[in-house]
């Protein structure tokens, strides 16, 4: 019996089992699609978690303190300026010196011991987290990891007294330097939390 005249038995047989090959086929690609997009978000809500948030909110602490120390220095000024404005009498100028300085000396020293203690270690803690966690940064942020890490060594040197202030002058420590680093942080983090979306 040739081939052409096969049985309707053995195609009806043959019709199931490459259904149910298909089939499985099928859901296997199915699974394997869904399990990449699991992976996908994962990776982004790990990165969002675990890095771009916290250098996110390191970063906007200390703005806010450094924009409340500006905020209160200014005012200060202005209204330590103001107690001398019409007054020529140097006694009179040395009594208000005497009795109101030292409350405003204390706040210039709460200004400068905060740096010491809080703002330079959150600046520390930013590298520390970068370096711990480089491995969730977009390309784009790992190239500005030199930028921060200069800017905490500069910051080191000079707080060990082994780099002279008119050196940190002429080197330009400011940190102006890591505003594209704190654009790409803002710019990532926009960008993977609408992918979450």
């Amino acid at each position: 019996m040739s081939a052409a005249f096969a049985s309707p038995l053995t195609t009806n047989a043959l019709i199931p089992a490459v259904s149910g090959l298909v089939g499985v086929a099928i859901g296997g690609w199915a699974t394997a699609l869904n399990q990449g997009r699991e992976r996908k978000t994962a990776r982004i809500k790990q990165q969002l978690s675990e890095f771009y948030s916290p250098l996110i909110g390191i970063r906007s602490q200390i703005k806010a303190k450094s924009d409340v120390r500006l905020k209160v220095t200014s005012a200060a000024h202005e209204i330590w300026s103001g107690k001398f404005r019409g007054i020529d009498d140097p006694f009179m100028k040395k009594g208000i010196s005497d009795h109101e300085g030292p409350a405003f000396e204390k706040l210039f020293d709460y200004n400068n011991n905060q740096i010491l203690d809080e703002i330079i270690p959150l600046y520390r803690k930013m590298l520390d987290t970068f370096t711990e966690k480089m491995w969730l940064a977009e390309p784009s942020t790992i190239a500005e990891y030199s930028a921060l890490v200069e800017f905490v060594e500069l910051w080191n040197r000079f707080l060990d007294k082994s780099l002279p202030g008119e050196l940190v002058d002429k080197i330009g420590h400011k940190e102006e330097h890591l505003a594209p680093f704190y654009a790409d942080l803002e710019k990532h983090f926009a960008q993977l939390s609408k992918r979450l979306k």
